[in-house]
């Protein structure tokens, strides 16, 4: 008996012992926001008024992020940016149909714990644009691979929190395209946002 209660306790104490195993917290957040200074063609190269800039737009979108204990995690990011090439000036919509839509995959780091953690993340994925649609007369849309960087803040620390940030997107591929690779090479913006951290 007494030989059962000793392994019992040594049981009971190496399991105490042993380290937790890291728990990962996953946050969705669907979010809102806009892209500015967003640019297409090359930096040395000036449209005929002024550089070939393009306006502010909304953006919709959602992230999800799979975080671990040591501030180390993954995400993956979902954007869309509605009339993205349209100009600024013109009444008429003259492009028709067109977007920017981008799917990363990154990396993140998280620092601190509690309500407020900021954080920086970084990956790569692909860069869809649609310069215009008009039936079948008229439909350029490709897909390039591009870069994104940025960084922002978790405020909140229970399971509904708020997160904001900036990011810079860039794409370093070109089109297959000839219209679409004239019309929007190296394509880049910034982009601030802001939603809801669901977290599971």
């Amino acid at each position: 008996m007494r030989k059962i209660l000793l392994a019992s306790a040594l049981t009971l104490a190496s399991t105490l012992a042993a380290p937790a195993p890291a728990r990962a917290d996953i946050f969705l957040t669907p979010y809102a926001g806009l892209s500015f200074g967003s640019k297409i063609g090359d930096a040395s190269v000036e449209c005929e008024s002024e550089p070939c800039s393009l306006p502010r737009r909304a953006v919709l979108g959602g992230a999800l992020a799979l975080l671990g204990k040591s501030g180390l995690g993954i995400e993956a990011d979902l954007g869309f940016i509605q009339n993205f090439f349209a100009p600024k000036d013109f009444d008429s919509d003259i492009l028709g149909t067109n977007h920017v839509t981008t799917v990363m995959g990154n990396l993140m780091y998280v620092a601190g714990s509690g309500g407020l953690r900021p954080y920086v993340t970084g990956g790569a994925g692909l860069m869809r644009s649609q310069l215009g649609e008009f039936g079948e007369l008229f439909d350029a849309t490709d897909s390039t691979f591009g870069v994104n960087v940025g960084a922002g803040l978790f405020l909140g620390s229970g399971r509904i929190g708020l997160r904001g940030d900036v990011r810079y997107f860039r794409s370093i591929t070109e089109s297959d395209e000839l219209l679409i690779a004239e019309s929007m090479q190296d394509l880049r913006f910034w982009r601030a946002t802001a939603g809801l951290a669901i977290r599971f």
